[in-house]
C-alpha cells in the first residue's frame, strides 16, 4: 500500500501547477456500505448528513469546519463510500477534503473488477475539522471505481473526493478535448467551370481522332 502523510498532501496543495488533468470523479456515483453510514453521534452532535452526490460535485466546504456538517460521515472500519467512475480512467492525483485524526484508506477497482489498496490519507497532524489533502499517486493506475474505508477515532466523514487523470479508450489515455478533424475543402465555383471546360476540350480532341 501506498501512503501519503498529511503533511506531504498538504505541501503538494502549494506545489500544484496548472495541468491539463480533469477531473475525471466529477459528478460520479456515490454510494455507501455497511452499518455505521449517518449514524447516531452525527446528529447528536449538530451536524447533517449531506447529500451523497455531494461528494463528487467539485465543492469544498470551508477548512476546519466541523466534521459532521454537510460531510457524509460513518462510524467503524467496516462502513464507508464507493465512487463509480463513467469510465475508466488512468489517475494519476487524487485530492480528498476528510475529517482530521484519522486514516482514510483508498481502493480502487482495476480493470479486471478486482478491488486493489492504493493508498492512505492520514489526517492526524492537521487542525480540527474537516480539510483538503493533494497528492500524487506514486505511479498511475487504471481505475474504474474508488472505495474509502476509514481508521482512527470511530467517527469519519469526507466532503469531496476528485481523481485528476485521463480518460482510458483501449488502455490509453485520451487527451480533452480531442481537435475536431478539419473536413475536405470544398471547391470554388471557378474550379468547377474549369473543370468543365478541360472536359469539353477532351471530348472534342477525341471526337477528332475517330475514324469511320
Amino acid at each position: 500500500m501506498r501512503a501519503f502523510t498529511a503533511v506531504a498532501l498538504t505541501a503538494m496543495m502549494f506545489a500544484y501547477g496548472a495541468r491539463a488533468d480533469d477531473n475525471v470523479a466529477y459528478l460520479a456515483k456515490v454510494a455507501t456500505y455497511g452499518a455505521g453510514i449517518g449514524d447516531s453521534a452525527g446528529a447528536v452532535w449538530g451536524g447533517g448528513m449531506a447529500r451523497l452526490d455531494s461528494v463528487t460535485d467539485g465543492a469544498f466546504n470551508p477548512s476546519g469546519q466541523q466534521w459532521n456538517f454537510d460531510s457524509v460521515y460513518w462510524s467503524g472500519t467496516q462502513s464507508g463510500v464507493t465512487i463509480t467512475l463513467a469510465h475508466a480512467a488512468l489517475v494519476s492525483q487524487l485530492v480528498l477534503e476528510a475529517d482530521n485524526n484519522d486514516d482514510y484508506h483508498i481502493e480502487f477497482l482495476d480493470q479486471d473488477h478486482v478491488w486493489q489498496g492504493l493508498t492512505a490519507v492520514d489526517t492526524d497532524s492537521n487542525p480540527p475539522g474537516q480539510n483538503m489533502y493533494r497528492g500524487p499517486l506514486e505511479s498511475p493506475v487504471v481505475a474504474r471505481a474508488f472505495r474509502i474505508s476509514a481508521s482512527g477515532d470511530n467517527h469519519y466523514s469526507i466532503a469531496e473526493f476528485q481523481a485528476l487523470g485521463a480518460w482510458v479508450v483501449d488502455e490509453e489515455p485520451v487527451v480533452l478535448p480531442v481537435s475536431p478533424v478539419d473536413p475536405l475543402p470544398v471547391p470554388e465555383p471557378a474550379s468547377y467551370l474549369m473543370l468543365a471546360a478541360g472536359l469539353a476540350l477532351l471530348a472534342l480532341a477525341g471526337r477528332k481522332n475517330i475514324n469511320w
